[in-house]
């Protein structure tokens, strides 16, 4: 059965450049922070990054400070069995109740168990619905 909880994620926006990746997490690793769940993506002469990390407060410090963009959005973080049709019955389940998933992204992990982070239109419902 899957479980759910809300998690604080930071989307940074950084220009599309070699090694900005490295640079990035780099200094996060230097500040002793842990990146959880990370999703990244060129767009253009952009790239993005939404990642949940241990401290998301200093994070966001730390990678403003290197001049990045950095806004930040509470999302589910959906933990269910690493097997198929596991995702199924909570995207339906979500979608009988008319809520959007936005986007999803995951790992994983160790092998048996899949962690997806998602956003949707009503993240609370959504929380209570894969909860309850």
């Amino acid at each position: 059965m899957a479980k759910a909880k809300m998690v604080r994620q930071l989307i940074v926006t950084t220009p599309n450049e070699v090694g900005t990746l490295g640079k990035a997490s780099a200094s996060l690793k230097d500040a002793g922070l842990n990146i959880s769940h990370l999703c990244a993506s060129a767009l253009g002469e952009e790239a993005r990054f939404m990642i949940v990390v241990s401290n998301p407060a200093e994070a966001a410090q730390i990678l403003k400070g290197m001049e990045y963009e950095v806004s930040q959005d509470d999302v589910l973080e959906v933990e269910f069995e690493n097997a198929p049709g596991t995702l199924s019955p909570i995207a339906k389940k979500l979608g009988n109740a008319g809520i959007d998933i936005m986007y999803i992204y995951g790992t994983t992990g160790d092998g048996s168990k899949v962690i997806g982070v998602m956003s949707t239109n009503d993240n609370q419902k959504a929380l209570n619905l894969i909860n309850g």
